[in-house]
């Protein structure tokens, strides 16, 4: 089933209704009830009723004006930040992945899109003149994937002209989708980089829920670096399992056979990690599921993560993987402690200084 099949009904915000991004929405969504309502509330209460909430506002579109737009990225208080910014422009995902926190996060909310696109031009013109000492990595890919409903909304073609010329800032646009048409179509921005979430294929298909296969996402990433884009990769969640280094060695091996070295920005690793309230959700949804059936402890931000040994093993063994291939230096740790990326930063190469951000990029 394709995202569009999935949705089944269109509610619109009272608020937006004459603004010309509705108009364009619901032209590529015809045949589909549409319902004005004052507020998001009146569609939470209906999506509460249902059997399973979460699966049931994947399948409802919330047409709204949004107030703002940008924020800093709301790292985990005691982890070690990356300094990277948000740009919420949607907010939930059509993809159904077993470990995705927004399952609580988001409880209620529908796919909901922001229909006052200008608004966000001018709240980025305005983030564009402040005074910057470093440059700033700004991505859509927190609250919502960040490529999902391009063929619907046509937000990164979008982004990507605003970002245009605008040295210093980088746009990523982070996915587990493989719908790259709308960039291609345009001259390739500098800096926009074009990620992509990467696991084993068995992990895609036993956790990630409609999202594009592995082969899918390298295919994308071949013709995104062949068109111009740089790109990034995101190891995140590395899941541990029996067999799990081998998986990810091919999934690396793989990774580096097809994409050039130098096209690679960056490279993210985190491992599995969720609250406490999640697997309560999780495994109703996804019986099948045995990735909480593992010794966890509850770390400093009350969340729960593999105990920080077996985390270490992993990350040395992904980034022995990848220093085979000289990426090693462009790796960076998600939502970790200073003490683990210590230990990580000294198996790198050359080494370096714990900073803003692991590693400096030209403007």
């Amino acid at each position: 089933m394709t995202v569009f099949q999935q949705v089944k009904k269109i509610y619109l915000d009272r608020k937006a209704e004459n603004s010309g991004q509705v108009n364009n929405l619901l032209k590529k969504l015809p045949n589909l009830p549409v319902e004005v309502v004052e507020e998001v509330k009146d569609i939470q209460q209906e999506i509460r009723l249902a059997s399973d909430p979460v699966g049931e506002s994947k399948q409802l579109i919330f047409l709204t004006e949004q107030k703002s737009f940008i924020r800093p990225c709301p790292c985990t208080s005691g982890c070690f930040g990356c300094g990277y910014w948000t740009l919420d422009l949607d907010l939930n995902c059509p993809f159904d992945c077993s470990y995705c926190i927004l399952q609580k996060y988001l409880e209620g909310q529908p796919i909901t899109l922001a229909t006052n696109r200008e608004h966000l031009r001018k709240e980025l013109e305005q983030f564009f003149a402040r005074e910057r000492t470093e440059v700033i990595r700004i991505g859509t890919g927190e609250l919502a994937d960040s490529l999902a409903l391009e063929e619907l909304t046509g937000n990164a073609i979008f982004l990507a002209d605003i970002f245009r010329n605008r040295p210093g800032y980088l746009l990523e646009l982070k996915s587990k989708a493989a719908s790259i048409q709308t960039l291609m179509s345009i001259t390739p921005v500098p800096n926009l980089i074009l990620s992509w979430s990467l696991n084993p294929e068995s992990v895609i298909r036993s956790e990630e829920k409609g999202t594009a296969s592995l082969e899918e996402r390298f295919q994308s990433a071949v013709a995104a670096a062949k068109h111009g884009y740089r790109l990034g990769f995101h190891f995140d969640p590395i899941i541990h399992y029996p067999g799990w280094e081998e998986d990810y060695q091919s999934v690396v091996l793989r990774l580096f056979k097809l994409i050039p070295e130098e096209a690679i920005s960056w490279i993210s690793l985190g491992t599995l990690r969720f609250p406490p309230d999640l697997p309560l959700v999780a495994r109703r949804r996804f019986p099948k599921s045995s990735i909480y059936e593992h010794e966890f402890v509850r770390s400093w931000d009350g969340k729960f993560r593999y105990p920080r040994p077996l985390r270490l093993r992993m990350y040395e063994s992904i980034v022995e993987m990848i220093s085979q291939f000289g990426s090693d230096k462009k790796i960076y740790l998600c939502m970790e402690s200073p003490e683990v990326w210590e230990v990580i930063t000294r198996k790198i190469k050359k080494g370096r200084h714990l900073n803003t951000f692991p590693f400096p990029w030209e403007n």
